[in-house]
């Protein structure tokens, strides 16, 4: 009896030390409200992607830590799978994604060299340029997306720096499709390619600056590149965002999606100016946007697509505001009005065969 006692104390203290050498942290997102948009019945939305996550870390000694990620997304409102993907204001619901649309990866991670990952990973502007739209690239006031950007890229390594007083350095490298074995889609089009991503950034005191370029893997060497500006002046934050896209006709969304009329190719330029205010136990949130469609195109043929000669302007005005009623729970409220060039534009970016779009959006969002 003495034995099996001594035996399971043993065991109990070994499993405390090898415990006490990791640790793993679930966490998450529920969000929901309603959604009204010109030309859309009113709908169940959100603010914020819901996910639950679960991320660890290993310390292996000598200052060197193992790291894991695994994020998964859904549609609270129904239960089925989310697709962070989606872009803001185009009212889907219950597009399926990938398992683990929010992350999927391993790495390694030094205080003196930063960490390195491998798998599905944040696309470096989804980290950084987004911290410079007011409304975080969430809800019907988010900033205007381009048809090139990617939240995650899939079969990515990605190297993140320390930083040094201030200053950060990021870098991806994604694999393209298989050239030698795929008989269709990007490879068999003679447009694959890598994938491949830089960034800058400097966040020190009231001024904050970030850089990025990438190039999409299977996009025909497409590319984007996007700067931001903030400065912080007591409870207020002004920024300024610059987006540029060249989309040749290809994505890469954790899949290569082969391109066609409904989403061509096409160059656009996206301006941005926003305003973050906290007052009392919330923050309001306002920009304006400007956005330029340039030579959209047939991808197969080259052609300019019928009701895009020229250049179409896009004007975007959103206010919005956050009261937090703890540290985890808060309600929100947008607003937006976009004004398109013509029912083309307005079908570009939303899916609406509108020259103009109101919308409003109110909802309630838990972190844990």
């Amino acid at each position: 009896m003495n034995k099996k006692v001594i035996a399971l104390v043993v065991l109990a203290a070994c499993s405390g030390a090898s415990l006490a050498q990791s640790n793993v942290t679930v966490y998450g997102v529920v969000d929901t409200g309603y959604v009204k948009q010109t030309g859309r019945d009113l709908y169940m939305g959100t603010n914020q992607d819901n996910k639950i996550g679960f991320q660890g870390s290993e310390d292996l000694g000598g200052g060197l830590k193992a790291l894991f990620q695994l994020e998964k997304r859904f549609d609270l409102n129904d239960g089925s799978m989310g697709n962070s993907s989606i872009p803001a204001g185009r009212g889907a619901s219950g597009d399926s994604g990938v398992d683990w649309d929010g992350a999927a990866n391993i790495g390694l991670e030094n205080s003196a060299w930063g960490k390195i990952r491998f798998g599905r990973i944040n696309e470096l502007s989804t980290e950084t340029i987004r911290r410079f739209d007011p409304f975080n690239q969430y809800g019907v006031g988010s900033m205007i997306y381009s048809s090139q950007r990617s939240a995650r890229v899939s079969n990515t390594v990605r190297y993140d720096s320390p930083s040094w007083d201030g200053f950060k350095i990021g870098a991806l490298y994604t694999l393209g499709t298989d050239t030698q074995n795929s008989p269709t889609g990007a490879a068999a089009a003679k447009k694959d390619n890598d994938g491949y991503g830089i960034n800058l950034s400097y966040d020190n005191g009231p001024f904050a600056a970030t850089a990025n370029w990438s190039r999409i893997s299977d996009s025909d060497n497409s590319s984007v590149w996007n700067i931001g500006l903030g400065y912080k002046f007591g409870a207020a934050r002004v920024t300024m965002l610059y987006e540029d896209t060249d989309n040749k006709g290809y994505r890469n969304n954790g899949s290569i999606n082969y391109k066609n009329t409904s989403n061509p190719a096409t160059a656009e330029k996206v301006f941005l100016l926003g305003l973050e205010w906290g007052i009392g136990s919330g923050q309001l949130d306002a920009s304006v946007q400007y956005a330029r469609l340039k030579d959209v195109r047939d991808r197969s043929s080259g052609a300019r697509l019928a009701g895009f000669d020229g250049t179409k302007d896009t004007f975007k005005y959103a206010l919005g505001y956050t009261y937090n009623l703890s540290k985890r729970t808060s309600v929100y409220g947008q607003v937006s009005y976009t004004d398109f060039d013509d029912e083309a534009t307005g079908s570009f970016y939303s899916g609406l065969d509108r020259d103009s779009i109101s919308a409003i959006q109110v909802g309630m969002t838990h972190k844990f």
